[in-house]
């Protein structure tokens, strides 16, 4: 399928963004999972180019979710919440969310270990 300007825009944004954090796993499997957006929704690439919005101030939105969520300091989200919140956030409206595997280990790490607390 032929990319029309603003979808190029649209991930040539979120690929400078994935290219800035290269190490935040978090920021390119969001980063890949909204660039399947743009492929999919027509209106993703314009909610995605509002220039305030970004993937790590997406990765905010969850954190403090998280926090509303927390019971005894822990919270876990889903798939489908996590990817639910970041649309959200860019408000991009999807009928079905098709959640993509996600890989979150870094290259760099020989152990991803997070917890809630590291985010607090």
């Amino acid at each position: 399928m032929e990319q029309n300007p603003k979808q190029k825009a649209a991930i040539e944004k979120l690929q400078n963004e994935m290219n800035e954090h290269k190490d935040d796993a978090y920021i390119q499997a969001i980063g890949q999972f909204l660039i399947q957006q743009i492929e999919k929704i027509e209106s993703a690439a314009e909610a995605i180019l509002t220039t305030d919005k970004t993937v790590k101030k997406s990765l905010e939105v969850m954190k403090n979710e998280a926090k509303k969520k927390a019971v005894n300091g822990f919270a876990m989200f889903t798939p489908d919440e996590g990817f639910a919140l970041v649309l959200k956030y860019f408000d991009i409206k999807s009928e079905k969310i098709e959640v993509p595997e996600v890989n979150l280990s870094v290259k760099k790490a020989s152990r991803f270990d997070v917890k809630l607390d590291d985010f607090l």
